[in-house]
């Protein structure tokens, strides 16, 4: 199953602020699908970036 979503105006704004942050913190480029993960587990990000645990 695919899901696809459209963000627009500040919903996009702030998302490509959120990856370019969590980006940085990991070393490398986050897809969306990753970054959306994250958001998605409710984790703390402190720790899911620095242990780097994923959902």
């Amino acid at each position: 199953m695919t899901t696809h979503i459209k963000l627009h105006g500040p919903k996009a704004r702030r998302f490509e602020e959120l990856k370019a942050e969590m980006s940085e913190r990991m070393g490398y480029e986050l897809s969306n699908p990753e970054v959306l993960g994250l958001l998605m587990a409710g984790r703390d990000w402190d720790t899911a970036l620095t242990d780097r645990t994923f959902p």
